[in-house]
């Protein structure tokens, strides 16, 4: 069995997915039925997709496609230090990501980070501004006005959120 350092961040998703399934298994099943339901198939799904990325290395058997994929080329072939530091710049918008969250809070920090992820990359003002507010629209409509989820405190979006929809 081979394991590459690549592997690390299918290590960190199935560990997340079973602390959340872990978590989640302590609150009542309503609440926690997607959690659960969710986090288990993930689970399972990134412990498969590992298990056939390590077998299929120890074999030495190229991956083959037998249809047409949209995905790029792995990083298997490409120089290691660009490999190193495209790792480094997932984990940098990832830690981004929870530092935005902290300090303006998840309902503002998910459409705030899809624009600024859609423009880095080369996205229009249009696009970007389009799916942010798609996000924000969503993320509003459905779990803040229908199903009235606790959202969790943060430094400054509380103060936004409180202003907007008039609360003290």
């Amino acid at each position: 069995m081979k394991f590459k350092p690549s592997d690390l961040f299918t290590v960190f998703v199935i560990a997340i997915l079973v602390a959340a399934v872990a978590t989640a298994s302590q609150w009542q099943l309503r609440a926690s039925i997607i959690i659960l339901v969710l986090g288990s198939v993930g689970a399972l799904f990134a412990t498969a997709q590992l298990v056939l990325d390590i077998v299929g290395r120890s074999r030495g058997a190229a991956p083959v496609s037998a249809r047409p994929t949209m995905e790029l080329p792995t990083f298997e072939d490409s120089d290691p230090r660009a490999t190193l530091w495209g790792t480094f710049e997932i984990w940098a918008w990832l830690l981004g990501l929870l530092v935005l969250i902290h300090v303006t809070g998840l309902e503002l920090a998910l459409p705030l980070f899809v624009l600024i992820y859609a423009r880095f990359y080369g996205a229009s003002w249009l696009l970007a501004g389009g799916l942010a507010i798609a996000l924000g629209a969503f993320i509003f409509g459905i779990y803040d006005q229908i199903m009235h989820v606790y959202w969790p405190e943060s430094v400054f979006g509380d103060l936004f959120l409180d202003e907007w929809r008039g609360n003290d």
